[in-house]
């Protein structure tokens, strides 16, 4: 019970901020920095909420128009923060021989609806990696389907089995 209400309420929060046209997340801006970063020190974050608003209307209107079927199935409310795939259906790959906590040079994951406005391109790294943003969506369970690994063609993983 208490996931779904996180989830609803950050649902929410991207309605209100969208609506807003921005602005709500400078007005909840020490729980925005703490939701996506870990970190109560929001002005070392400011530079990205303006960028955030543009890419959840870019990902919501990504998500509606797209007909691949790749998100037919909703993140169900009740779900588990998790830090990994589901270990019953992925397993690293045998070939990957990077570490278990970097995906390298890849960032396909990030990149498939619109680009991620978290993503460090120059650093190739995820700003808000083990933030509850990621453990609570579709970052941190990644990948969540055979489909979606295999239209992302994550090296990384492969299927159990």
């Amino acid at each position: 019970m208490i996931r779904a209400l996180f989830r609803l309420m950050s649902y929410a929060i991207v309605v209100i901020n969208l609506l807003s046209c921005g602005t709500f997340l400078y007005i909840i801006a020490p729980y925005t920095s703490y939701f996506f970063f870990n970190d109560l020190r929001f002005w070392n974050y400011l530079k990205y909420y303006h960028k955030y608003y543009f890419y959840s209307a870019a990902y919501i209107w990504g998500l509606l128009s797209r007909e691949q079927g790749l998100i037919k199935t909703v993140l169900p409310l009740t779900s588990p923060p998790m830090d990994r795939p589901d270990p019953t259906l992925f397993r690293i790959s045998k070939q990957w021989t990077l570490p278990e906590d970097s995906c390298g040079e890849c960032n396909r994951c990030c990149t498939f609806i619109v680009d991620c406005c978290f993503l460090d391109t120059s650093g190739n790294r995820c700003l808000c990696y083990g933030s509850l943003f990621w453990k609570y969506f579709n970052c941190g369970r990644f990948p969540s389907s055979q489909a979606m690994r295999d239209y992302c063609e994550c090296p990384k993983f492969e299927t159990r089995g």
